[in-house]
């Protein structure tokens, strides 16, 4: 009778321990797929424009295996602080293969985009999505240019921002794939000088600021 108790303690102790580590892992996924993109439209706390050669790095949780990255005016993960740019005008979704670091990138967009793909020489506009792989940015960024409009298939007014990948090693020694978003040429700049409401700023020189 004893014997019987302590193996069904022991068979308690046990499920309850697997039911305790699901509970978290799906807790997890939940956080990674629907909360922590919600939070990041939040209004960014950074309240001045994108400057060229800022960075954000971006490192796809091994357990949920996705990940996204939002690039706005005033939300998302880069926030351009530029009334040209719509919210969520950029949205990369990473999906981490199962068993090595290998990652298909989706990028949806919600306003006008030129898109040069890596080895590529020359942008073309984006159509609603596009997708490659992560291997093809190691050294070879794919590169966007966003705007509110398209002339004559150019744009006058564009921030770009490219997107490549390398490999580091984490604390406990394991070779992990980073992804670097980094803000390109801004033409023909920000003016800074020039805050409109909801602290947004236009495209244009300040003035007083000299040629590139």
């Amino acid at each position: 009778m004893f014997l019987s108790i302590a193996i069904l303690d022991s068979f308690i102790l046990v499920l309850s321990g697997v039911l305790t580590i699901s509970v978290l892992g799906l807790g997890l996924v939940v956080y990674n797929q629907f909360i922590h993109p919600v939070i990041s439209r939040k209004e960014s706390d950074r309240f001045i424009p994108v400057q060229t050669g800022d960075k954000y790095d971006l490192v796809v949780d091994e357990l949920s295996r996705f990940a996204t990255f939002q690039i706005g005016c005033k939300t998302g993960n880069l926030a351009t602080r530029c009334n040209a740019i719509s919210e969520d005008h950029l949205i990369f979704q990473f999906k981490k293969s199962r068993d090595s670091e290998d990652y298909t990138i989706t990028v949806l967009k919600n306003g006008p985009t030129f898109y040069k793909p890596p080895r590529m020489e020359h942008y073309g506009k984006m159509e609603s999505k596009e997708s490659f792989e992560s291997y093809e940015i190691i050294g070879h960024p794919a590169e966007f240019r966003i705007s509110d409009k398209i002339a004559k298939e150019r744009m006058v007014n564009y921030i770009e921002v490219s997107l490549t990948s390398s490999f580091y090693f984490n604390r406990s020694g394991k070779e992990r794939m980073k992804f670097t978003f980094e803000v390109g040429k801004i033409q023909p700049g920000i003016n800074r000088k020039a805050r409109f409401r909801g602290d947004v700023y236009g495209f244009g020189k300040e003035e007083g600021a000299e040629e590139d």
